[in-house]
């Protein structure tokens, strides 16, 4: 099994999506900090994974799948 790098699925997803950091924490409603902390985390929590993409209009699967 290979396992993902979180942040860096965060990292392509805002970067394939034009998403700035201010961007992704108004439309996640948190704070350009945790958007800082989640791009620089390896794991991260389904729950967090599901807000993310639903914020960037992904699905989980391509979240997982740029993460590898």
């Amino acid at each position: 099994m290979t396992l993902i790098d979180a942040g860096k699925a965060v990292r392509e997803l805002q970067k394939t999506n034009g998403i700035s950091n201010a961007e992704l924490a108004r439309k996640a409603a948190t704070s350009p900090q945790q958007v800082i902390r989640w791009r620089t985390q390896v794991n991260m929590k389904l729950h967090t994974m599901q807000l993310i993409c639903e914020a960037m209009g992904a699905e989980v699967q391509e979240f997982l799948h740029l993460g590898k």
